[in-house]
């Protein structure tokens, strides 16, 4: 992964990187926490801190994490800008992302980032208009990600293009992408079952030693996946 993607020095003196500070030293120095932040803030504090966000989205293995967000007056609902708890299941992404994280420590903390690319590709849950603009904001800092990338980036995430659950609120990646494309790139026309998901199977199979297939054989089964 190309390192032109970090613009610059985590900055803690950012809005969200002030409220990481606030948190640490709410925190009981006599325990560890290992915190990852996730959402638009790592974006502010390492690529651009004019990106503004209303919340700081974390999570972390450590139990009492809301409690003492609690007890800080820094949660939602204390304050205008305010730490979100979440889970790690909430930040869907590359599988690759924790193999690619920087960190900061402060006192007992130490603050863990994604790498923008997979803060982005997390962003394709949803792409409202703010994630757009971290898209926009995100390629005109440092260049990234030039569509092929995002691409082979996708590619290695092909899982996220699975039907969610009955249970669970919806998420059409492969209409986002086409968004995606149509709004950054001009490409109006681009199909993520035909260049994202059935070459990222055909990947898979030849990986596991099964034969190989034509490629309208895994359009057709990246579509039936799709759509099951």
């Amino acid at each position: 992964m190309d390192e032109a993607y970090w613009t610059s020095p985590i900055d803690l003196e950012t809005p969200a990187g002030r409220m990481l500070r606030k948190l640490a030293a709410a925190l009981p120095p006599e325990r560890h926490y290992l915190i990852t932040v996730f959402g638009s803030a790592p974006l502010q504090i390492t690529v651009d801190p004019a990106l503004l966000s209303g919340d700081v989205d974390l999570f972390s293995d450590s139990e009492d994490l809301v409690d003492w967000v609690t007890k800080a007056g820094l949660g939602m609902g204390q304050a205008d800008f305010y730490i979100q708890v979440c889970s790690g299941l909430n930040f869907r992404t590359s599988p690759k992302w924790a193999g690619r994280t920087r960190s900061a420590h402060v006192g007992n903390c130490e603050f863990r980032f994604p790498h923008p690319m997979d803060i982005l590709i997390g962003k394709l849950n949803r792409l409202d208009e703010k994630d757009l603009l971290a898209f926009r904001t995100v390629i005109a800092r440092t260049g990234h990600p030039a569509p092929d990338e995002m691409i082979r980036e996708l590619q290695d995430a092909v899982d996220l293009f699975r039907p969610s659950f009955d249970e669970e609120q919806g998420h059409d990646i492969a209409n986002n992408c086409r968004r995606l494309w149509r709004e950054l790139w001009s490409r109006p026309d681009f199909d993520p079952r035909a260049e994202i998901i059935a070459p990222a199977l055909k990947r898979r199979r030849e990986g596991y030693g099964e034969p190989t297939r034509d490629f309208k054989g895994e359009l057709r089964e990246a579509a039936l996946a799709y759509k099951a």
